[in-house]
């Protein structure tokens, strides 16, 4: 559980600081092999700094996903009218942030960041699944889908060692969502 103090600048350094730490360390290691000693040491900060603000590592990854889903939203004027316009800007920030994802995934913790993806297009994008829904049962496995989606393509990419630009992938999802690829010709 993460120490829930997000107002106090020395804490916000403090945690700034062991996040960066601990993904420097995921990029030499996997996260079995650092203790909260190398995490702390490499960030020139105390062990009782890292306990006032997180109980266990996997927590700083925690929140430092929390910080980038709170950017991503936060950058958002107004949500993008379209899906596929969404798709653009979503593949578009995290092709920015790479490196982090491929230390989580790399480091079998996808699926802290499958969470924070659900709770997103559950809540900050339900707007793109109630507007093709035709009922409001429809409305949960919609965001789902998108959910799944996204994760999967985020992942999926990643292992291919990002070789696709943004918009190959964006057109890819796109026509996924669309179903161009299961339609046969005629």
């Amino acid at each position: 559980m993460i120490n829930k103090n997000t107002t106090n600048p020395a804490a916000l350094r403090s945690r700034t600081a062991l996040a960066r730490s601990l993904v420097h360390l995921l990029l030499k290691r996997p996260l079995k092999d650092i203790t909260i000693e190398d995490i702390t040491k490499n960030a020139g900060l105390s062990r009782q700094t890292f306990y006032t603000n997180f109980n266990q590592k996997e927590d700083i990854l925690e929140h430092s996903l929390n910080v980038l889903f709170s950017l991503f939203t936060g950058g958002l004027e107004n949500l993008p009218p379209t899906i596929e316009e969404m798709l653009a800007v979503y593949f578009h920030f995290w092709s920015e942030h790479k490196k982090f994802l491929s230390v989580l995934f790399d480091n079998q913790l996808s699926h802290i960041f499958a969470i924070d993806n659900i709770y997103l297009f559950k809540n900050e994008f339900s707007f793109y699944a109630e507007q093709v829904s035709q009922s409001q049962e429809e409305i949960p496995y919609l965001e789902s889908y998108l959910a799944g989606l996204t994760y999967q393509m985020l992942r999926t990419w990643q292992q291919n060692a990002w070789m696709e630009d943004t918009e190959q992938i964006v057109q890819i999802a796109s026509r996924l969502l669309k179903g161009d690829f299961f339609i046969e010709n005629k």
